[in-house]
């Protein structure tokens, strides 16, 4: 059976839903009283007549840590090996969630919140929230729920419900610790099904042949039909006549990815006038048949309704002609004039009836010799407004330019469409309305916008082409107020510090505010040296260090060290160095920083042991941003192994390491750039522990160890912080870790200050006035 390892959007749905609801759910009960409904529905169940005890305590079985293996082995037992790889993993995965939730909610069990509670049964460990029986059973249940058939799921509820009502009769939760235990079983069948994939279409064959014997037609081969086949699972169907019939299924996974689909685009433009999200997948394929219908009584050339059909599922079957055509991007060479000219015939005769695709990407358009077929009508629109015919015409314009060029694209829209539409089109000609598919076509032709725009205008000059606001919510914006959260959630613990740090600053001992300075200094010495020597002693040392002061400028401007190394992999370049080369030698540099870091932290953990305790308190303390970041890191690896570009992105940082490392053996550098990556490191530390002293520490070495670890860390934060230089999220962890390692708060902001004073703000000039000299010797 094959799978599919690219997300459904139903299933990013499900996955954020379940994380969502429970990283809420932990953060509401977590240190909260019981409540009097919890209480009260508690007390019912746990005091149920003692009879149905024996009965529930074997049901509850089904909830253990023994049961994921025990249903592992019965699938396997059945020849069920696919199954049996999910039971097993969505079982482990979520008895071991469940347990990281409950070291980190640390709610206790009923019998230590609520008097008069009976204990029915063994009940072992302190911590209910939430419960492992209730997310080992949902998990289990939830996977067999999707393999067995529509009518035999309600006995997989009932068994889940079954356990969780045990599990509060036994004494053993509470009911919202049954409610966590539920989403825990959820997320964890959703981070299993990212894993392995998603199961093919051949497992729905049969009941689509049941579905179309029960209309009358009767199957001799079914299809299943490869392609962008957006929201649906399309076939072709033979019947026995040797008639050949379009077939599209939509499930209920559809219908909830159209409901997502139709919230984000009501977030984030504006004046979207989209029909409702479908209550029913059967109700979505109506509307498209409606719509087909109307469209071909218009005269366009589409295919029409042979018949409608519910499987039994309930997926929804939706039956035409098949038109044997290609799509527009599969032809091979790029479309005629004759092609160019009837696909705009047929979108005109659409908008004239009053109707809109609102999808015409290149696979939804056929085409046939010289002949075009208009296809998947599931988002159009009838009594379309203006705006939608417009947008309609601009993804049409981009998907036959992509494929023709511009001007015979606006050429064949201005004789067959119209001059004025074309015009009206104008506003609207902006990446952020097309497709998925325009966008790709964008991605190839970056100047493919600003081409269609100057056609438009030579062609129908007069008209106004200022840009419409139609999104509501960018990136951009997203993006500005994350990092202002984070500004305001690290900063504010110190604004009461400032006065003193401010203080401390204004009186700073002289020569140690210059030694730190020089320090700073002497990190893009050693900065340019590493990477002389990854280039082989290729490139000057006095333009290796000039390209890393310029660097520094140009780290303020992207996040990660992006714009440095950028900038360093320019100056590879026009130094002769290949590109592919001189990312190795980027990488080779950033390689050998780790490395650094993996030799100096055996040397300063030992004398750096006395905050131990002090952290395992925290952690003990602040188990829930614990849990809340575990879940981000099963999230982001989730969506690494299963999204293909992340994936792919993935296997390119790793192959880059490995490539690295290969470099360094290779030509027996590997010990001088570790130890030169040491001294820059060991310098930074140097540089911290000098700006300390600046603002008043005493002297006192046994510091410097712990001074220097916290500097690893604030570099690391640095690095991998979503602002540029690890702006907020650096201060905020090298003052937390000094607090940690005793040093007086007004202190510790102090000298934090003056550390990235020296090492972030002021070089900032010089590395511009270095980046305009790198300009001018034309070595960028």
């Amino acid at each position: 059976m094959s799978r599919t390892h690219r997300p459904s959007p139903a299933l990013v749905f499900s996955l954020t839903a379940s994380a969502g609801l429970f990283a809420a759910l932990s953060v509401w009960f977590r240190g909260r009283a019981v409540s009097h409904w919890e209480r009260d529905l508690f007390g019912l169940l746990n005091h149920l007549p003692t009879g149905v005890t024996p009965v529930l305590v074997v049901i509850m079985q089904a909830g253990s840590y023994v049961a994921v293996f025990v249903a592992a082995l019965f699938a396997a037992a059945l020849r069920r090996i696919a199954l049996a790889r999910d039971l097993l993993i969505a079982g482990n995965l979520a008895y071991w969630l469940a347990v990281a939730g409950k070291l980190a909610v640390a709610r206790e069990r009923p019998a230590a919140l609520l008097a008069d509670v009976r204990i029915h049964d063994t009940v072992t460990g302190a911590l209910g929230y939430p419960s492992g029986h209730v997310a080992v059973a949902s998990a289990l249940g939830l996977v067999v729920a999707r393999a067995v058939a529509r009518h035999r799921r309600g006995y997989v509820w009932a068994a889940i419900a079954v356990v969780a009502v045990a599990r509060v009769h036994v004494g053993a939760h509470l009911p919202a610790d049954a409610l966590g235990g539920f989403l825990v079983g959820w997320l964890a069948v959703c981070l299993t099904r990212l894993m392995v994939g998603e199961i093919g279409p051949e497992r729905s064959a049969d009941r689509i042949r049941r579905a179309l014997r029960e209309q009358g037609v009767d199957v001799a081969r079914l299809t299943p039909i490869t392609g962008d086949a957006r929201g649906s699972r399309p076939w072709k169907a033979t019947t026995g006549d040797g008639q050949h019939l379009f077939v599209k299924v939509t499930g209920g996974e559809q219908r909830d990815a159209d409901w997502l689909y139709k919230l984000y685009r009501r977030i984030r433009y504006r004046n979207i006038a989209d029909e409702p999200p479908y209550l029913t997948a059967r109700q979505k394929n109506e509307h498209e048949a409606l719509m087909s219908l109307l469209a071909e009584r218009a005269g366009v050339r589409t295919p029409g309704v042979v018949t409608t059909a519910t499987g039994p599922d309930g997926d929804a079957v939706l039956i035409q002609p098949y038109v044997d055509g290609r799509s527009l991007d599969a032809a091979g060479t790029p479309p005629s004039p004759a092609v160019l000219a009837d696909a705009c015939r047929q979108v005109a005769l659409l908008h004239r009836a009053g109707l809109a695709h609102r999808d015409l990407r290149a696979a939804n358009i056929l085409r046939d010799d010289s002949r075009v077929h208009l296809v998947d009508l599931s988002f159009g629109a009838g009594n379309a407004s203006a705006d939608q015919r417009a947008r309609d015409l601009v993804e049409l314009l981009v998907t036959l330019a992509g494929l023709a060029g511009a001007a015979p694209a606006v050429t064949a829209a201005v004789e067959h469409i119209g001059a004025e539409p074309v015009a009206d089109s104008l506003p609207y000609l902006q990446r952020p309305l097309l497709s998925h598919a325009g966008r790709k076509i964008l991605d190839s032709h970056p100047n493919l916008l600003t081409e269609l725009h100057d056609r438009i205008v030579e062609r129908c000059p007069d008209h106004d082409d200022r840009p419409a606001p139609v999104v509501r919510v960018t990136r951009r914006t997203v993006f500005l107020l994350v990092m202002l959260g984070l500004l305001v959630h690290f900063l504010l613990p110190q604004i009461g510090q400032v006065r003193a740090a401010l203080h401390l600053m204004l009186h700073a001992n002289p020569l140690a505010v210059a030694a730190t300075l020089l320090g700073s200094a002497g990190t893009y010495l050693l900065s340019a040296l590493a990477l002389r020597l990854a280039a082989g002693g290729r490139i000057p040392l006095g333009q290796a260090v000039l390209t890393q002061v310029a660097a520094s400028f140009a780290n303020r401007l992207a996040p990660g060290s992006v714009g440095g190394a950028a900038l360093s992999l320019r100056y590879l370049n026009r130094k002769g160095i290949p590109a592919a080369e001189a990312a190795t030698v980027v990488a080779v540099v950033r390689v050998a920083g780790v490395v650094s870091v993996a030799v100096l932290l055996p040397v300063l953990l030992p004398f750096a042991r006395e905050p131990t305790r002090d952290l395992v308190h925290a952690a003990a303390t602040k188990g829930l941003p614990i849990l809340l970041a575990v879940l981000a890191v099963l999230l982001a690896a989730a969506a690494a192994a299963a999204v293909p570009r992340l994936r792919t992105r993935g296997r390119t940082a790793v192959h880059q390491v490995v490539a690295a490392l290969r470099a360094l053996t290779e030509r027996r550098r590997l010990v001088r750039l570790t130890v030169v990556s040491l001294g820059l490191t060991v310098l930074y530390g140097a540089c911290l522990y000098l700006a300390l002293l600046a603002v008043g520490l005493p002297v006192d070495l046994a510091v410097v160890p712990a001074v220097v670890l916290v500097s690893v860390v604030g570099e690391g934060v640095a690095s991998a912080a979503p602002t540029p230089g690890g702006l907020g999220a650096t201060e905020a962890a090298l003052v937390s870790g000094l607090l940690l390692y005793g040093i007086a708060p007004d202190t510790a902001v102090a000298g934090v200050l003056i550390y990235r004073l020296a090492t972030f703000w002021l070089p900032a000039l010089p590395g511009y006035v270095a980046l305009r000299m790198l300009l001018h010797r034309q070595l960028l």
